[in-house]
């Protein structure tokens, strides 16, 4: 009987299965040992010595990063030091300040503390300024009051400033004299004034913010964790305010090395630290700098990984054998599910079946492809945010420790090619929004903006520019355009222009606001790029006070015309702090928009306007010093000057002040004080201004005014400053002296003017002017 060749085909499959199964056993444990033994290899190596490289290519890479930040914090000390030195040459500070009665000349008192407000304004490190002369008699003065200085500790610590050889010079010293905890020692920075005088009579003092300084120095600990110490002789400052265990720790082993190494390693519980150090000297002191980062949190899973792949490369070559032997099933497995089914077994094909490894891989095939296409879709979305940040980051500023190079690599990734390009800075400020009530509601603003954005894209595609437009979020847009540096600059120019004029009409006709352009000058080199952004914002200043669009370029700005238009109404002034005193507030809010019509005419520009209403809110601020009140507990600490700065044109600043600063003054007024009392001292006030040169005493004054000479007197006293007999003396002195320098009236007929026997005048006025009438006359006109 015949036998079928396939039938017998299959039998003698079935025999070599054993031979088949021994073979794919040696190929899967040839594979095996070839896996596991370049993995132990691999372990041994990262740990022995990657992990040792890494630790010293971190700690190279730290010690450079920290110098680069430390050079930041020393530009920052030294800006400083020449903002604070220029102060000792003002002439606030000349020799006539040791000559002012600082009881009687109010208004130079006032001057100078509205000074002290803008000294500790000028630089964001300075905590407190004080000044303290020593001429007439010691005497330490700040932003708040001034204190005759009576303890001898006090005036020698002031006296040992002045005794300094250095103009200007760091010391750690006393708080300022007068306060709580003046025990308390502080970094300050001291110049003396006159600035440039031989024999200086007072000193200006700065007292350190130490947070902000805190603030500052943790950017010299390139992570989270770490500490950073900055020492200057005996005073001591950490990056996290407080010296903690680790800055004792950090400050102990620096001293045991003397300074002598720039970098090194530290272990502080567990922990293994790159320590880098370095100093710079300011006005001869040496000041000493410590950034301590952890490199355990970057080698632990770099140790980590080296020895799970160890252990794991022993572990397999332990089980290779095992996983070849149980491997080979697997891989034999579907030969043997097709030779079961081709000889109809039954009971084989019955049993559940696995899926080969050819299945699985081409499911993870797909789903991997799919995931990946998946992550590409993300990032496309992604990639404007990303590039509009970068954008935002670099025409504010905040690049400057990457090269130009850097620079222009980054923008080559997100398809920007600077090379051979020249770079102009456009800055739009949107404006008329109030105007548009029916078109606009309240927090539209990011809604408008984001619409001026997309019109200038489109438009710039349009004309085929290659620019970046940066959101601010402000009602203010940049525009940074990519230009041809080989074009003619008149003829780039005129370009710009009709480019702005297309911008202003094409947002105009869509939005119906009006839009200010200012057009900066033009670069080759990217790091300028943030000083142009700049430029180019405060240029909007000089916006003239029209309800139109307008364009502006730098090119063509002339700063000086502008400032040259300014004229300040003082009397405007001085009636406007009357009736908030008065509590007159609608009468108040009336005069200030009078105040700026009056400074925005004749072509004035928006920067003339916004200069004027901040000279009125220091008026006003200091009329709340001298009525007793408190700005800063009032207004809860805010900076009313930054907030009427950022106000986005005169009718936002005229609302603003009505609003936060008016109606907050008559409120205070009227709920701490007796309003009908105020109203009768301004009314006395009054009287003795125009009633000055007849016989006034302050019997018929309070007589005239129905109240007592003694309520009268406690009142004057409290609600001016100044007692009754005083203010009146004054007055008259004031009238006379302006008549001595402008008439030719005999000093009999000042006298009879003013309200004084002559032989009594002569006496007064020398008691206060030191000088007789005739004699002072004769001075001011040599003079």
């Amino acid at each position: 009987m015949s036998q079928n060749p396939n039938l017998n085909g299959l039998k003698a499959g079935k025999k070599d299965q054993g031979y088949k199964r021994s073979f794919y056993q040696k190929i899967l444990m040839m594979i095996v040992l070839i896996a596991c033994i370049p993995g132990l290899i691999t372990g041994v190596g990262i740990y022995w010595l990657t992990t040792g490289n890494i630790e010293s290519e971190l700690q190279r890479l730290h010690q450079n990063q920290i110098k680069q930040r430390a050079e930041n914090v020393d530009d920052q000390l030294a800006f400083l030091e020449l903002t604070f030195s220029h102060w000792s040459f003002d002439p606030k500070f000349d020799q006539k300040l040791k000559d002012i009665d600082f009881v009687y000349k109010f208004e130079q008192v006032q001057e100078l503390y509205r000074t002290m407000i803008v000294i500790e304004g000028s630089h964001p490190l300075i905590e407190k300024a004080e000044f303290f002369l020593n001429k007439p008699r010691p005497l330490m003065m700040n932003k708040e009051k001034y204190v005759l200085l009576e303890k001898n500790e006090d005036i020698e610590t002031y006296n040992s400033y002045l005794k300094q050889r250095k103009t200007i010079f760091w010391t750690n010293g006393i708080s300022i004299a007068g306060e709580e905890n003046s025990s308390k020692s502080k970094l300050m920075l001291v110049t003396k004034f006159p600035g440039g005088s031989l024999e200086p009579f007072g000193v200006l003092i700065a007292s350190l913010d130490e947070s902000k300084l805190s603030k500052l120095l943790r950017t010299l600990t390139p992570y989270d964790e770490g500490a950073t110490i900055m020492m200057a002789g005996n005073w001591v400052v950490t990056g996290n305010g407080r010296p903690s265990e680790l800055d004792e720790a950090l400050r102990m082993e620096y001293q045991k090395r003397e300074g002598k190494e720039n970098s090194f390693l530290f272990t502080h519980n567990k922990i293994t630290y790159s320590v880098s150090s370095g100093s710079f000297t300011r006005l001869g002191n040496t000041w000493t700098y410590l950034s301590a980062a952890p490199l355990s949190a970057i080698t632990s899973p770099v140790r980590f990984i080296s020895k799970f792949i160890i252990i794991i490369s022993l572990g397999g070559l332990i089980l290779a054998f095992l996983f070849s032997w149980l491997g080979t099933y697997r891989l034999y497995t579907p030969i043997k599910r097709l030779l079961d089914l081709l000889a109809g077994d039954k009971e084989s094909s019955s049993r559940p079946r696995n899926k080969d490894e050819f299945d699985l891989i081409e499911n993870h095939w797909l789903t991997l492809a799919s995931e990946s296409q998946s992550l590409r879709n993300i990032l496309n979305q992604q990639m404007p945010l990303v590039r509009e940040g970068y954008m935002l980051q670099l025409v504010q500023g905040y690049l400057f420790s990457y090269s130009e190079h850097d620079i222009r690599e980054r923008l080559l990734h997100f398809g920007r090619h600077t090379d051979d390009k020249s770079f102009v800075a456009i800055m739009l400020q949107i404006r008329g929004l109030t105007e548009l009530e029916g078109r606009f509601n309240s927090g539209d603003e990011e809604l408008v903006t984001f619409a001026v954005a997309n019109i200038v894209g489109e438009l710039s595609q349009n004309r085929g520019l290659e620019c970046e437009i940066v959101n601010f979020h402000d009602l203010t847009i940049g525009i940074l355009l990519l230009l041809p540096s080989d074009e003619l600059p008149k003829r780039l120019r005129s370009e710009l222009h009709d480019y702005c004029q297309e911008l202003i009409q094409a947002i105009h006709r869509t939005l119906k606001v009006q839009i200010t352009v200012s057009i900066s000058k033009q670069t080759m080199q990217i790091k300028q790029i943030p000083y142009m952004f700049e430029e180019a914002r405060q240029a909007l200043g000089y916006r003239e006070l029209l309800d139109v669009s307008q364009i502006i370029d730098l090119n063509k700005l002339n700063k000086s015309d502008s400032q040259r238009k300014f004229s300040y109404p003082f009397t405007l002034e001085k009636e406007i702090i009357h009736s908030i005193r008065m509590g007159s507030e609608d009468e108040a809010a009336a005069l200030i928009e009078q105040f700026l019509a009056e400074i925005s005419q004749d072509g004035s520009t928006e920067m003339i306007a916004r200069q004027g209403m901040l000279q009125l809110l220091g008026s006003v601020l200091n009329a709340m010093v001298q009525s007793g009140m408190n700005p800063v507990h009032i207004f809860e600490g805010a900076n009313l000057f930054d907030h009427l700065s950022m106000q986005n044109g005169p009718d936002e600043m005229l609302k603003w002040f009505k609003h936060k600063v008016v109606g907050t003054f008559v409120q205070e007024l009227i709920s701490k004080q007796d309003f009908h009392l105020k109203q009768m001292v301004e009314q006395v006030i009054l009287y003795l201004n125009e009633r000055y040169m007849t016989d006034l005493s302050l019997d018929s004054c309070a007589e005239h005014f129905g109240t007592s000479p003694y309520t009268l007197s406690r009142a004057f006293k409290q609600i001016s400053g100044i007692n009754f007999i005083d203010y009146l003396t004054n007055i008259r002195l004031a009238t006379a002296k302006q008549l001595l320098r402008e008439s030719e009236l005999k000093i009999t007929e000042v006298a009879e003017k003013v309200g004084y026997q002559q032989s009594y005048f002569n006496r007064i006025f020398k008691k206060y002017e030191g000088v007789t009438p005739s004699h002072y006359r004769e001075m001011i006109r040599e003079h």
